[in-house]
């Protein structure tokens, strides 16, 4: 969408060319995942991405999801302190991206500082920890199964999870990072016969493979020294760095003071920094700007979407799901404004909807590009909704609030046992911390200033609701079901919204 537009061509032409540092400025929005995402798709490479904070990271990622471009969160240090257990999904992120890097695959990886400074395992380490697997293959079962232990995976009754592995007579059931779904293998002797990846829930095959590729998690050691490996040591030489925000160069962290400025971390890398607002010392200027929102005006944006087309702009609407485009679609037509709904940002169409999720809209004058996202175009809605089964729970504004053996909802972690206050020295001080115990007797230390992200459990029963697993994905699978249903409220909402803007009323006449 911006390939057309000669700054931008000029960005691409020193992008490709390495320049030991380019500042691009006048990107708002997600305007910058834009650009990096059609840079990589006119340059395919690896590129890190970094970012202020996790929210940050998670939004850049989403919306260069959402432009076509492969991306991937590298998950930071665990905060808090374990005991017993691990977090194998941020493991199996871990293992999965760094893979993909060793490979040159062109992926975008979105980092915070504090992630591209989490210690790793030496690539060498790395490399021979991970099993290539192949139909016809000879080799030990018990090996391999030695081999998976030492990988990191879990040994369970049924496989579910990423990192996990079963075993019962001639089957081996492992769930690797490098696939969506876990992959069972028939023995015959030590021959393996057939390797099928197949659907956790239903059991059921979904596909064969000739080859799997079993990568050992990356759990993060827990001490490490300066010389220690990190995640630029497994980017391929002359992969660029992008700094979405250039003020990170030069911060020292309050929680890492010991950690080295940014800016002396990516010494030597080509890299491209991001300001907001266009500089004079700027290399490249794109303006990109900030959009209004409608926030459910929709006589408003009609209008405006009108007058843009006639103008001879490219207008998208940017919906969730497909349901909510619909919804969109209706309205608008009920406006006297026929839309589509199309599969790709790039259709014909001068205005039209797309499904995906996106942080924010934004306006490229120069290319006449218009994009508006869900939130711009309905506005940011409270709800008072039906609590679900698992619920945020009565906020704590103390840890006298709980009483030992009370049940809490971790806002990450979910159901947990309170177990009571403990105090840890913490390098030359002393810290309180809750202790929270999950299933499989795994405890987790909440420092007390984290408070806010424990909660009292309020469930109907509380001696039925049954403990959540650290590390595992039953909670994260909780909050989705969670959002799906609110979706589907917040959709049946906007039909009745809809309904009641369109419907025809009647004037009665005066009292008598």
């Amino acid at each position: 969408m911006l390939r057309n537009w000669q700054a931008f061509q000029d960005l691409a032409k020193r992008f490709a060319g390495g320049d030991v540092c380019l500042r691009v400025a006048g990107l708002a929005g997600s305007a910058r995942a834009l650009a990096v995402a059609e840079l990589l798709q006119i340059h395919p490479r690896p590129v890190l991405v970094i970012v202020a904070s996790l929210a940050d990271a998670h939004r850049f990622a989403q919306d260069l999801k959402f432009f076509g471009a492969p991306a991937f969160e590298f998950p930071e240090r665990e905060p808090q302190l374990w005991k017993g257990g691990h977090h194998r999904e941020a493991e199996a992120e871990r293992a999965m991206i760094v893979r993909r890097l060793t490979a040159g695959e062109p992926i975008a990886v979105v980092v915070t500082p504090a992630a591209l400074d989490t210690p790793l395992p030496a690539p060498g380490e790395f490399r021979e920890g991970t099993l290539r697997l192949a139909t016809k293959d000879s080799l030990d079962r018990e090996l391999l199964l030695e081999a998976l232990e030492k990988a990191g995976y879990e040994r369970v009754d049924t496989v579910v999870e990423v990192g996990q592995w079963s075993a019962r007579g001639g089957i081996v059931d492992v769930f690797s990072p490098m696939h969506p779904s876990p992959a069972r293998l028939e023995f015959d002797g030590d021959d393996i016969e057939s390797i099928r990846l197949f659907d956790p829930t239903t059991q059921r095959s979904t596909g064969s493979l000739d080859e799997l590729l079993v990568l050992p998690l990356v759990a993060v050691p827990e001490t490490a020294d300066a010389g220690a490996t990190r995640l630029l040591q497994y980017l391929p030489a002359g992969a660029p760095v992008i700094v979405d925000a250039p003020r990170l160069l030069d911060e020292t962290s309050e929680d890492a003071p010991g950690r080295r400025p940014l800016a002396e971390i990516i010494a030597g890398r080509p890299r491209v920094e991001l300001e907001v607002l266009a500089a004079g010392e700027a290399d490249v200027t794109l303006e990109a700007l900030s959009v209004d929102s409608y926030s459910g005006k929709f006589d408003r944006l009609v209008d405006d979407a009108n007058r843009w087309r006639a103008e001879g702009f490219t207008v998208r609407l940017v919906a969730a799901d497909p349901g909510q485009a619909e919804h969109l679609r209706e309205i608008l037509h009920d406006h006297d404004l026929d839309t589509r709904v199309v599969d790709a940002l790039e259709s014909p169409d001068s205005i039209a909807i797309v499904v995906g999720e996106l942080s924010g809209g934004f306006a490229v004058p120069a290319v006449g590009l218009v994009v508006l996202a869900e939130t711009e175009v309905f506005g940011a809605r409270r709800r008072t909704l039906r609590r679900p089964k698992y619920q945020r729970g009565a906020a704590l504004t103390a840890f006298t609030d709980l009483a030992v053996n009370d049940l809490v909802v971790h806002e990450d972690h979910g159901i947990g046992q309170y177990l009571g206050l403990r105090t840890m020295r913490i390098g030359d001080k002393d810290a309180d911390f809750l202790l929270l115990e999950y299933a499989d007797g795994n405890q987790l230390y909440v420092p007390v200033d984290r408070l806010d992200l424990v909660s009292k459990y309020l469930g109907a029963d509380s001696g039925a609701a049954r403990l959540d697993r650290l590390g595992g994905a039953s909670w994260q699978r909780v909050k989705e079901s969670v959002r799906a249903a609110l979706r589907e409220m917040a959709e049946e909402l906007l039909k009745l919204y809809a309904r009641r803007s369109v419907a025809q009323g009647h004037t009665f006449a005066g009292d008598s």
